[in-house]
């Protein structure tokens, strides 16, 4: 009798384990469905892919732009109108809608993404042990910060700052001051050749080929939001490699992306050549 009783409750058991085990299991079953289900209907809305390739996309037909007509806003918008109509198409087909809406060329600021909100502390180019070519044309000096706030830019090594220079506007002359010695002269649009020891065309010994010499450095631009215009610098790098650093203006582009369940803005801020 209880060989008997022993055999029922195995029986018991070994159903009550096959009962949960298909619980289990049609639990599992339905989270896969679901989680396809849900993949799939959101293969249709926007990607970060999606966004990434037209920004990609973007910078690379305002680079296009610039290099491909006169240089002039007016051809410039021709062909960013063009591009916008059909990256608009292309992305039609895929059940998105894109507006693109860009601003025209202008002087940049100095920050690193050349609006004035920008991040104004910033290296512009590392690992340097020769520049040969270091220009800054200050476009619209109105822009420059007072002594306590003054645009700088710094030769920085291992050790420490190695070169520095500040340029600021005290309301009747711009200052510049390199290596604690200030150099003042009327408000205007000036061209700083650094390497070249220039003003303008006017000699100024601004120390910078002395002072790098035989050092491994970085450039760095502080306080950058407060002064515009053009910036080149040319040179060779510590790994044996040349780089050419230089900025002559700034678009601001901003799309428009949306699709039937979500809308992105994406402002893209585009700095030539």
């Amino acid at each position: 009798m209880r060989k008997f009783d022993d055999s029922a409750q195995l029986l018991l058991l070994a159903a009550f384990a096959i009962g949960s085990t298909l619980v289990i299991s049609t639990i599992l079953l339905s989270n896969i469905i679901y989680a396809s289900n849900m993949a799939s209907e959101s293969a249709n809305d926007i990607s970060n892919y999606e966004i990434s390739n037209i920004v990609q996309m973007t910078d690379e037909a305002t680079r296009a732009a610039y290099y491909n007509t006169n240089k002039s806003d007016t051809e410039i918008a021709k062909y960013m109108d063009s591009y916008a109509n059909e990256i608009s198409s292309i992305y039609a087909f895929r059940g998105l809608s894109l507006s693109f809406d860009d601003s025209n060329l202008t002087d940049a600021y100095f920050t690193e993404n050349g609006l004035y909100d920008g991040n104004s502390d910033w290296f512009v180019v590392k690992n340097v042990n020769r520049t040969d070519v270091f220009t800054i044309e200050l476009t619209n000096t109105s822009k420059l910060g007072n002594a306590s706030n003054a645009y700088e830019v710094h030769a920085i090594n291992q050790s420490g700052t190695i070169w520095s220079m500040k340029v600021y506007n005290d309301s009747s002359n711009i200052n510049i001051t390199v290596n604690n010695i200030t150099h003042s002269k009327p408000l205007s649009i000036y061209m700083l050749n650094i390497t070249g020891n220039k003003i303008d065309s006017d000699l100024m010994n601004f120390k910078f080929v002395t002072s790098t010499q035989n050092e491994t450095y970085k450039i760095k631009f502080v306080n950058s939001s407060n002064a515009m215009g053009h910036y080149s610098i040319y040179g060779g790098l510590a790994d044996g490699d040349t780089f050419v650093e230089e900025r002559y203006k700034v678009i601001n582009a901003t799309i428009s992306v949306a699709s039937s369940n979500n809308k992105i803005n994406v402002s893209i801020p585009i700095t030539v050549p």
